[in-house]
């Protein structure tokens, strides 16, 4: 299949800090240029031009931050080509479902008490929020997304969070609410413009208002090489200590944090306008958080990250090339965005597999950005009987596997990070 391509150059790129300014950032991980990961296009328009971006990780010596070197605007990334829904994982909603019930708890929220969250997607973190009977409202800017949060009577405001929002936020809440909550649930590496992101949530705190953000932790991502989990989406990857540095000057606290198994591990933050607390005050998980990330070297880890991502590059292409040559059946099983990044920087194309199988029907009859790998619904590709079945969502192995065994699959697995892997 013809893979035409238009890229652009490495000049667009600029080495200044998304957080603090700092000119003096230093490039960790290239991935190469790579088109948008959930740029998915319809199987009949599968030879148009796709645009291809630097995808390079770096890193700030001043506030700790890891950014990528190359700023696509928000509008773009979550367009109209934007298909990831929340609601699409039984796992996501038990998670959130879960998470809902101990913040209600926590914070103890009454009637009348406003939660606002920032990246709502299609509703399902504030739903369960909904059903525990505070006031919610969402702020999404993914058309998808937000249509269907309005059909399970989410209130949704259609835009992406920037300035000026505060405002409307406050006219559409019933009047008198108190906004005891605002939620950022992974939407804080997607900004394209992070301090003013900041500066407007600001303006929507109180007194008594606590700022919840989840973010993709940056230790789990070097430490399980969740290389695949960078894409031009994420134009940022934390650590609690940056995200301190990030909040300080935007008189932003976080005075508690935990470390949660989304996403292969994320740094689940509470912040507030109070002062922090003193070192020796701090609570066990905000101290053992920062312990933690104290004993990492950045510098190191990234090095030995660079050098395993080119063994396993070196495995995995072995493997599907004998495979083929062998005669053997071979598919792909899921379609994430973390696939995307995985078979471009790879070079994994329909010679090696023929199709996806995957269960989000908004990617059915696409072909995946770049490679141009064909997407079918994952109960078609039962029907063939591959002899080997490629893992992308490799993360969520323990509980794909025996689903998709209990469906009829009887052939093998490849878990192809962090390790490769055959399952028989």
């Amino acid at each position: 299949m013809a893979q035409p391509t238009q890229t652009l150059a490495s000049k667009h790129t600029q080495l200044v800090c998304q957080g603090c300014g700092n000119v003096g950032l230093e490039r960790v991980l290239d991935l190469g240029h790579q088109p948008l990961c959930n740029e998915f296009i319809p199987e009949d328009e599968a030879t148009r031009p796709q645009t291809y971006y630097p995808l390079c990780l770096c890193y700030c010596n001043q506030c700790k931050l890891v950014q990528l070197d190359y700023v696509i605007p928000t509008e773009v990334t979550f367009g109209d080509q934007y298909t990831y829904l929340t609601g699409s994982s039984p796992s996501l909603i038990k998670y959130y479902d879960d998470l809902a019930e101990r913040l209600h708890k926590q914070l103890d929220l009454k009637p009348g008490d406003g939660i606002v969250e920032i990246g709502s997607n299609d509703g399902t973190f504030l739903k369960a929020f909904q059903r525990l009977g505070v006031e919610v409202l969402g702020i999404e800017g993914a058309k998808q997304a937000t249509a269907l949060a309005k059909k399970v009577e989410v209130p949704v405001i259609e835009e992406f969070f920037g300035t000026g929002m505060a405002e409307k936020v406050k006219t559409k809440l019933p009047a008198g609410t108190n906004v005891r909550l605002i939620i950022g649930m992974n939407v804080l590496a997607h900004t394209d413009n992070i301090n003013s992101f900041l500066d407007e949530v600001t303006k929507l705190m109180g007194p008594e208002t606590t700022l919840i953000s989840q973010s993709h932790w940056l230790v789990a991502l070097v430490q399980k090489f969740e290389f695949d989990t960078i894409y031009h989406e994420h134009l940022r990857y934390y650590t609690l200590e940056s995200l301190i540095n990030l909040f300080q000057p935007h008189g932003l606290n976080i005075f508690d944090a935990e470390i949660t198994d989304f996403y292969g591990g994320s740094v689940l933050s509470y912040a507030s306008q109070a002062p922090a607390p003193a070192p020796e005050n701090r609570p066990p998980g905000l101290k053992s958080v920062l312990e933690q990330e104290a004993t990492i070297d950045m510098a190191e880890v990234f090095t030995d990250m660079s050098q395993k991502l080119l063994k396993n590059k070196a495995e995995l292409l072995t493997l599907l090339t004998d495979l083929k040559l062998s005669g053997k059946k071979v598919v792909g099983l899921g379609a994430p965005m973390k696939a995307s990044t995985l078979l471009n920087y790879y070079g994994i194309t329909q010679d090696l597999i023929e199709h996806i199988g995957e269960v989000n029907d908004l990617k059915v009859g696409t072909v995946v950005p770049g490679v141009r790998i064909p997407v079918i619904h994952e109960s078609a590709m039962f029907e063939e009987e591959p002899d080997y079945a490629l893992l992308l969502s490799w993360n969520m192995a323990e509980f794909i596997i025996p689903k998709i065994r209990d469906l009829g699959y009887k052939g093998k697995f490849i878990v192809p990070v962090p390790e490769l892997e055959v399952i028989g």
